[in-house]
C-alpha cells in the first residue's frame, strides 16, 4: 500500500477516554504495526499534560517512548519561538501548564493561544483575548475539535472557543494541531516520508479522516468512540477505509 508511518488518535480510538483503558486488541494491534511501519500517537488532547499521558500510554503497551507522543503543544513549541510569539496570553487548564514553560505570560504580548477547552471560562474571561487579537495580536488554538467524549458523555472541545474569539474579532485562528499541515509536514520530514505515504486513523470523521484525506494522505475511521454512523458520508472528503477497530489496521495494512 506503500504506508509508511501510521499515525493514531488516541482518545475513542486507542482507548476509552482520555487516560481510560485501552480498547480491546488495540496494544497488540500496535506492537504488530510497528514492527514493521514506523507509529506515531497523534492527538489533540490537550488539557492532560504530555509526561502524564506519555507515561500512561506506556504502562498500557501502547506507546514505545515519549517521544513517539505528539500532541498540539510539541507543535506549538517547536513553531511560536521561531515566529517571536511565545509571548502573551495564554489560556491552559492548570495540569497542562507544565507543557507551557517556554511560553511568558504578557497581557500584551503578541500572541494569544487556546490550548484547552476550557469548560471553566466565563465570557468575560476571554474579554482580554478578544481585545488583543483585535488589535493585531495572533491567535493560535492548539486544535479546533468540536466535541468529544468525556465520562461516558459528549462535552465541547476548545474549537468552540476558538470560533468565538475568530467571530468576535473577525481574525480566524491558526490551528497547530490535527489537521494542520504544520503537524503532519514536521512528521514527514522527521521520518523521511512523503505525505502520501502517511495513513491517519481515528474516530473523528471530520479532523481526523477527511481532512487527513484532503491533505493526501490515507484516513482511515473506526467505528470506535465518538463515531456515528451517519459519519461515514458526512464529510468529504469521503474516508479511504472504514475499520471497526483499531484490532483490525494491521490486516488492512497487510501486516499478519
Amino acid at each position: 500500500m506503500g504506508i509508511r508511518l501510521v499515525c493514531l488518535d488516541i482518545d475513542g480510538t486507542l482507548t476509552d477516554g482520555v487516560l481510560g483503558p485501552a480498547l480491546p486488541g488495540t496494544a497488540e494491534a500496535v506492537r504488530a504495526i510497528r514492527k514493521r511501519i514506523a507509529v506515531r500517537l497523534v492527538t489533540n488532547t490537550t488539557s492532560v499534560r504530555h509526561r502524564t499521558l506519555a507515561e500512561r500510554l506506556i504502562a498500557q503497551g501502547l506507546l514505545d517512548e515519549p517521544a513517539s507522543l505528539v500532541t498540539p503543544v510539541m507543535v506549538a513549541r517547536r513553531v511560536l519561538p521561531k515566529r517571536g510569539h511565545d509571548r502573551g496570553l495564554l489560556y491552559v487548564e492548570p495540569d497542562a501548564r507544565e507543557d507551557f514553560a517556554w511560553f511568558t505570560e504578557d497581557p500584551a504580548g503578541p500572541a494569544v493561544v487556546l490550548a484547552t477547552e476550557g469548560h471553566d471560562l466565563r465570557i468575560a474571561d476571554l474579554q482580554p483575548a478578544f481585545r488583543r487579537v483585535f488589535e493585531g495580536a495572533a491567535l493560535y488554538a492548539l486544535q479546533r475539535n468540536r466535541y468529544f467524549k468525556k465520562g461516558g458523555a459528549l462535552v465541547t472541545d476548545l474549537g468552540p472557543v476558538a470560533a468565538f474569539l475568530t467571530y468576535a474579532s473577525g481574525r480566524e485562528a491558526e490551528t497547530l494541531g490535527k489537521p494542520s499541515p504544520i503537524l503532519f509536514d514536521a512528521l514527514a520530514e522527521e521520518l523521511g516520508v512523503r505525505r502520501e505515504e502517511i495513513a491517519m486513523v481515528g474516530d473523528d470523521a471530520e479532523f481526523d479522516v477527511s481532512a487527513s484525506v484532503a491533505l493526501g494522505m490515507s484516513g482511515v475511521l473506526v467505528r470506535t468512540g465518538k463515531f456515528r454512523p451517519e459519519d461515514a458520508e458526512r464529510f468529504t472528503p469521503r474516508p479511504t477505509a472504514m475499520l471497526d477497530s483499531v484490532a483490525d489496521l494491521p490486516g488492512w495494512l497487510g501486516i499478519r
